[in-house]
């Protein structure tokens, strides 16, 4: 409908040309020859009939700045050319000029809304419509996962891609075999990015069974742009139908354009919605340390084995320290030789439960303030928290408010990881003594 206005539009534009040339005999062959050539060449711009619907779709998403650009240099060029023939010819030419502005506010309008409103959504590509299937194996904790799923919607939307259900790491340190199911909500987040992008639970049997290939497994380069995932991933994509990026962790660049930029934000802090008896048991929980406390403190401590021993800072534990976190440390081979002094005085280390509870106190919470605190397997156990507790002794976590209703979520580290995200992100304040993936999404959405 679009380009059948704008044509009509301009078979009007090129008749008020035509007009002006009967009549006015002074007008210049150049001038009406130059004014009917931008008029084809403003239809020729906008219809886009040189490419597909489906490439310019690609083209215009990541080079939206790009195309916002040229669009304003275009009508601005469009405005000083009728303009100028206003002052050449006077007011006769005002209809030819308020033909451009209408045009201009098709044109706008078929752009959508501002990039501001949460209306500016580009349509989604149909499932049988895109490039092909796109399998995405995550990696790491719970938070790390949670921003490869956010990643992973992103670049199926570069890609025009349907997207399957992305698979959860069940083989990292933490050896948790929850899938996606058991953790988030799986229909919600296939229903909330409907408009955004196709998502699949599988692959279709029957493309499965037309494959003469198992799905192409590839790992994508950290912090890639998406050029290299239209150049690189698409056309293989399209070759093979069904493709599996592996180990997706912070496989996409940060600076992307504002509409992906918005589309992480909508992934992350409202398609992924945690399973109802996660919500329900996080909201018991913080409903537990609202009956002690009016107000209270979260605080997300990560000083567990496999923090500290990729850390590769030193804590004072002499020998015994320095051979457990390095047999730990092993398992990262592509990690660096570090230096834990160098690591400390750069501010790398992540602090001790003791040096957080001097930094509360040194904020003026005194030994009254309720604490919550989110963490794994504590290294050094009992020991190691002695000297927070003594400054707050009013000390709580997951385990000692939920009892035998935390029992069947024991062996899950990433569901225990669910419910200390709910409870931090009720709280009054929120602390954390390591700036890594959690506090990041927390910090955000908070």
């Amino acid at each position: 409908m679009s380009s059948i206005l704008i044509n009509n539009l301009g078979a009007q534009i090129q008749k008020q040309c035509c007009n002006y040339f009967l009549f006015r005999r002074r007008s210049p062959w150049t001038l009406v020859c130059g004014l009917l050539l931008f008029a084809v060449g403003l239809i020729s711009l906008f219809t886009g009939h040189v490419v597909s619907d489906l490439e310019w779709y690609s083209h215009r998403l990541v080079h939206r700045t790009w195309y916002y650009k040229k669009i304003s240099l275009c009508l601005m060029q469009c405005r000083i050319e009728f303009i100028m023939l206003r002052l050449t010819y006077g007011n006769q030419s005002f209809q030819t000029f308020i033909m451009v502005a209408a045009i201009e506010a098709l044109i706008l309008h078929s752009l959508g809304h501002s990039v501001e409103s949460s209306s500016s959504r580009l349509s989604p590509v149909r499932e049988r419509l895109s490039k092909g299937y796109l399998l995405i194996a995550t990696s790491g904790g719970l938070n790390q996962q949670r921003t490869g799923i956010t990643d992973a919607v992103v670049v199926a939307r570069i890609l025009n891609a349907t997207l399957v259900v992305p698979e959860l790491d069940h083989q990292s340190y933490w050896k948790d075999e929850s899938d996606f199911l058991n953790i988030f909500d799986v229909d919600w987040f296939i229903s909330y990015l409907a408009k955004d992008v196709p998502i699949v639970k599988r692959v279709p049997e029957k493309v499965m069974r037309s494959m003469d290939k198992p799905p192409y497994t590839m790992r994508v380069p950290r912090k890639s742009e998406p050029d290299y995932y239209l150049e690189q991933v698409l056309p293989i994509l399209m070759r093979r139908r069904v493709l599996q990026l592996t180990k997706f962790d912070y496989r996409l660049a940060n600076d992307l354009d504002e509409d992906l930029q918005k589309l992480r934000c909508r992934v992350n802090y409202h398609a992924l919605r945690f399973t109802k008896p996660i919500r329900n048991l996080g909201q018991r929980l913080v409903t537990r340390m609202r009956k002690m406390a009016k107000r209270f403190i979260a605080v997300h401590l990560r000083f567990e084995p496999d923090m500290l021993a990729f850390s590769g800072c030193y804590y004072g534990g002499g020998d015994k320290e320095r051979h457990e976190l390095g047999e730990i440390r092993k398992r990262w081979e592509t990690l660096p030789e570090s230096s834990p002094d160098e690591e400390r005085t750069r501010g790398k280390c992540p602090l001790t439960p003791h040096e957080v509870g001097l930094l509360l106190r040194a904020l003026d919470f005194d030994n009254n303030t309720y604490l919550y605190v989110a963490s794994g397997e504590i290294y050094g156990g009992e020991e190691t928290l002695r000297p927070l507790k003594e400054l707050f002794p009013n000390f709580y976590t997951k385990e000692m408010l939920a009892g035998e209703e935390l029992k069947p979520l024991l062996p899950f580290s990433s569901r225990l990881a669910a419910i200390d995200y709910i409870v931090c992100d009720e709280s009054d304040v929120f602390v954390t003594n390591n700036n890594g993936n959690m506090a990041k999404i927390l910090a955000g959405r908070r």
